[in-house]
């Protein structure tokens, strides 16, 4: 009974001190940075077990995020804006997580094919796209991050009217691109399977998504006003953004073939 008492007294009176912020910890998380008041030296086992956690766990990854984006995107945001976020892939992680997957899919399983019906040492027009598309699939996370900067301006602006700011605008737009890759991931072995007959094309089809997920995501989002209004504020989004993109990459395009 005594050694009992004895050993719950140190254990009362040891002070936990956070490794990281140097603040006195009482619980399982410091109260002033949130880091675990535990860390055991790192081991294959924390390796994995964060792995899982951060990109399989349901209840807090990637799979809950797409999950929620694919059924409800514009509640799902507007819920994270709101303050429920605990459970879900913080958007610009989520976002490049995913185009760096996409990105090397597409290099490794698409380009090769892709490019070599596109290069032709004869012809100064394919070979200045041949170009453009190398840089987009070598800096395909930029890419995507130029759209979502050119999304975010011009939502903010379209809809300024609306109680959210560009802070707000931009984790939509970030989500937003998060749909648009994972919609873009599962028709992926479609696009592989058929080659070259489909990926010349499938960057208009590619446009078709975006603009069918901005009309589902923003009438969804903005949902104080009436759908018809939201729709028709976001097709003349979608048209601002594409000739944004377009003028974009018509200057990357150009800056490339100076090289």
């Amino acid at each position: 009974m005594g050694k009992t008492l004895k050993k719950t007294t140190q254990k009362i009176n040891t002070t936990i001190i956070c490794k990281n912020c140097g603040c006195q910890v009482s619980g399982d998380f410091c109260s002033s940075c949130g880091q675990r008041a535990d860390t055991q030296r790192l081991n294959m086992h924390f390796i994995l077990h964060e792995l899982q956690h951060g990109l399989i766990h349901f209840d807090k990854g990637v799979l809950y995020t797409a999950k929620q984006l694919l059924t409800r995107p514009g509640h799902t945001i507007r819920d994270f804006l709101e303050g429920k976020r605990v459970r879900h892939f913080q958007p610009l992680s989520f976002a490049i997580v995913l185009a760096t997957f996409y990105g090397l899919l597409w290099h490794y399983l698409i380009f090769d094919r892709l490019h070599a019906s596109l290069i032709d040492p004869r012809n100064d027009i394919t070979r200045a796209s041949g170009k453009i598309i190398t840089w987009i699939t070598e800096h395909f996370a930029f890419d995507g991050l130029i759209l979502i900067i050119t999304s975010t301006m011009v939502s903010y602006v379209i809809f300024k009217k609306r109680k959210y700011n560009l802070a707000e605008h931009l984790v939509l737009n970030t989500y937003l691109m998060g749909l648009f890759l994972i919609v873009s991931l599962l028709v992926f072995p479609i696009v592989y399977i058929f080659g070259n007959a489909l990926t010349l094309q499938y960057g208009i089809v590619q446009q078709g998504f975006l603009l069918v997920l901005m009309c589902w995501c923003y009438s969804q989002f903005f949902n104080n006003t009436s759908k018809a209004k939201i729709i028709g504020l976001t097709l003349g989004a979608f048209f601002i953004i594409s000739l944004l993109n377009l003028a974009i990459g018509y200057f990357a395009g150009w800056i490339v073939t100076q090289f």
